[in-house]
């Protein structure tokens, strides 16, 4: 049997003396002191037993030991209290809202959302964020035509806010925070409309006659099948549809909950 202790005494004057869960133990050199060191005052060890309760062998325990049997017993419990808190949040809002919530991080961050067929640089796949970063530039055309994005800037700011809509309504009790669903949706549809307009504005306005308008239109044109749409819109928008249908049930259901209320009052 093995157990953890602590050298009180070195034997430099006479036994040792060790320090094993409350109880102390001497110890001589001879035959049971395993380790290269001598023994000091404070020098952690590992004791073996034997059956009869007498010391067989005493082993010193390097610092890096210390060091690494300290880690794991700290990051056992960050995993435990990461586990207790995890569940703690899925008793709070649901495991299907943390999913929804997962699959629209992933679409806007890392799926491609829009794929544009570019004759110079080849197929250009931007992502929901970089059409952010896109918004966020003043040149539209040359950002989607050298494949380099700038900062979401407060686009991205919004997008963060929009992502946690959904989950307002479980930490705030007014019926208005169900509402908050439908923040990913709206702002999809709003970056949507503004990043049309801006290609739109970037190509000019619209041909209204002249020589130049049937180039102009078929330039447009060109401009608008080379962009297609990549899974990250699809599975953003699922995933977005979900929370707004969730937070408008909430809602209305709990609308209907004040109206009998809100009756029996005038009645009364």
């Amino acid at each position: 049997m093995k157990k953890r202790g602590k050298v009180l005494r070195d034997t430099s004057a006479g036994p040792g003396l060790l320090m094993i869960e409350g109880q102390q133990y001497p110890f001589a050199l001879e035959g049971v002191w395993k380790s290269e060191a001598a023994p000091k005052a404070g020098l952690a060890v590992d004791v073996d037993f034997e059956p009869n309760g007498q010391i067989s062998g005493i082993t010193a325990v390097s610092e890096s030991q210390i060091a690494k049997e300290q880690a794991d017993i700290a990051l056992r419990a960050a995993k435990e209290k990461g586990s207790q808190l995890f569940g703690q949040i899925v008793a709070k809002v649901g495991m299907p809202n943390l999913i929804a919530a997962l699959v629209l991080f992933i679409s806007w961050i890392w799926l491609n959302a829009i794929v544009v067929q570019s004759p110079f640089a080849g197929n250009i796949e931007i992502t929901f964020w970089q059409v952010l970063g896109v918004l966020n530039t003043s040149n539209i055309l040359e950002v989607l035509g050298s494949n380099v994005h700038g900062s979401a800037g407060f686009y991205g700011f919004l997008a963060l806010i929009c992502l946690a809509g959904p989950f307002v309504q479980y930490f705030w009790k007014d019926k208005r925070a169900a509402l908050g669903g439908l923040l990913p949706l709206a702002f999809m549809l709003i970056v949507g409309i503004m990043a049309h307009n801006a290609i739109s504005n970037a190509m000019g306005p619209a041909p209204a006659g002249g020589m130049f308008a049937g180039m102009q239109r078929q330039a447009q044109d060109e401009m608008s099948k080379a962009i297609s749409y990549g899974t990250g819109i699809y599975l953003s928008a699922l995933a977005s549809l979900y929370f707004a249908g969730i937070g408008l049930k909430n809602y209305l259901a709990a609308k209907a909950a004040e109206t009998p209320v809100a009756v029996n009052k005038a009645a009364a």
